[in-house]
């Protein structure tokens, strides 16, 4: 190669490079991937033949964790001896590992990326999924009955790897649901800890339409040091932490649903006098939501494009000042009202129904895995075999529901949907409800029962 064209190639690679810290400067922030390693990540990221070079610096090894009467002993690489077989990750590289060292940033793929709705039916018809997950997880399908009883098994057990990562912008409200994915063979096998030794993190690369997971070291490593991360992705309160003091539910106070009133900043109404439109009337209809605009066929309503005139305004977004509506046009009718959310966010359903003596029995135990993580923690220790509905706080049509064994259930707390992330993610907001009662019912006794409660 000619030295023009080398260096034209080297202004084209500059360039490229500037492109992409311009494109991924919040993401790569926001996962906190030092910038000492942003180029040799776009040079693997970007080659036409991705380089993942794990392999080159990490080794995956099998130990054994001894146990006796008093509990564990510690590790053994003796398989002959009684005790359980895991893997973790180590350096394998002679000369170690610098987290000073430019190159030191590798790509870890994806072996499954998918939507919890979607599980299933994926592990049954995609060929080589259920062995592989099964593999990841070192479960044995081979006293199984049947695909069937595998893939209840993977799915079981998928939690303990499932990881979750979030693309924004956000255009409708299925992109709100979160996408989960189990890492590869390598990725899958690192390890916790609370003082890690390296970071992990998901980055969404447009371009490919793909994503892959960073991994890099906090500290120098040397030859057989172990690969671990924080799963509790750097939360400091230790009680969330352990989740082992598991305090008495205790109901909120006035001053949360008063907190909760400023947050969201709405501005009540003055008070109005009712007004109803004349008897056949046309009503003309505002909304930018597909549902309503696709669906809304009655002869007694007509779509229209300017809000100003309309009769009906059904919004999508959050409605907020309600004083306007009611100075300047008393006679809209809109799908909102000032604090439904005291209703319509699940979790302060549930709270305000308890204060209703004749609703508090009919409603199952709710809880917000964000908030109340260490009461959850303690259902699960009272040794109850229970199923939970998990639903996001802030996800309406059944959206990302998902019915699942108790103990698995403190992942979810790692994703929700949020509007306001520019890069990828894992905080969550969720609700738990004990699945004893139909949803559906569930709503129309709150609706009877709360509304009085609303008013007042």
């Amino acid at each position: 190669m000619s030295t023009i064209a080398g260096e034209s190639l080297q202004m084209d690679e500059e360039e490229e490079f500037k492109k992409f810290v311009i494109s991924y400067r919040n993401a790569l922030q926001g996962s906190g991937i030092p910038e000492t390693y942003w180029r040799s990540f776009h040079h693997k990221l970007t080659n036409e033949v991705k380089i993942y070079d794990a392999g080159e610096v990490f080794a995956i090894i099998q130990i054994q964790e001894n146990y006796d009467d008093g509990g564990k002993t510690g590790e053994c690489m003796d398989k002959d001896k009684p005790g359980t077989m895991h893997s973790k990750v180590v350096v394998s590289c002679q000369s170690g590992l610098q987290a000073s060292q430019p190159t030191s940033i590798f790509l870890v793929d994806h072996a499954w990326t998918y939507r919890v709705d979607h599980a299933r039916q994926q592990l049954q018809q995609i060929p080589g999924l259920l062995s592989r997950m099964a593999s990841v997880m070192g479960l044995d399908l081979s006293e199984k009955k049947n695909d069937a009883d595998g893939v209840e098994l993977v799915m079981e057990n998928m939690w303990l790897y499932n990881q979750t990562f979030q693309r924004t912008p956000i255009d409708c409200a299925e992109e709100k649901i979160p996408v989960w994915y189990i890492m590869d063979e390598f990725g899958s096998q690192v390890r916790h800890s609370d003082q890690p030794s390296c970071g992990l993190a998901p980055l969404f690369f447009a371009e490919a339409q793909a994503a892959f997971t960073v991994l890099w070291p906090l500290r120098d490593l040397q030859k057989g040091d172990e690969v671990t991360r924080d799963f509790a992705y750097g939360e400091s309160d230790p009680l969330v932490r352990q989740c082992r003091v598991c305090p008495k539910i205790t109901e909120p106070a006035d001053s949360y649903y008063e907190a909760v009133l400023r947050e969201s900043k709405e501005q009540l109404p003055v008070e109005i006098h009712s007004l109803v439109p004349p008897k056949g009337r046309i009503l003309k209809v505002y909304s930018e939501m597909s549902q309503v605009i696709n669906h809304l066929t009655h002869a007694g309503f007509e779509l229209t494009v300017n809000e100003e005139e309309a009769d009906i305004i059904w919004s999508y977004n959050h409605i907020k000042d309600y004083r306007k509506f009611s100075t300047e046009q008393p006679h809209v009718m809109l799908n909102q009202f000032p604090c439904e959310n005291l209703i319509t966010v699940k979790d302060c359903l549930a709270a305000l129904a308890r204060r209703v003596t004749s609703a508090s029995d009919m409603i199952p135990n709710t809880l917000n895995l964000h908030t109340e993580l260490p009461q959850f923690i303690k259902h699960d220790q009272e040794g109850q075999d229970i199923h939970c509905i998990c639903k996001p706080w802030n996800l309406a049509r059944g959206m990302d529901n998902t019915h699942q064994q108790q103990p698995d259930l403190q992942r979810q707390r790692e994703n929700t949907p949020n509007q306001n992330q520019n890069h990828l993610y894992w905080s969550s907001i969720l609700n738990v409800w004990r699945w004893n009662q139909s949803e559906c019912a569930l709503n129309l006794i709150a609706w009877q029962m709360l509304l009085p409660q609303v008013r007042t």
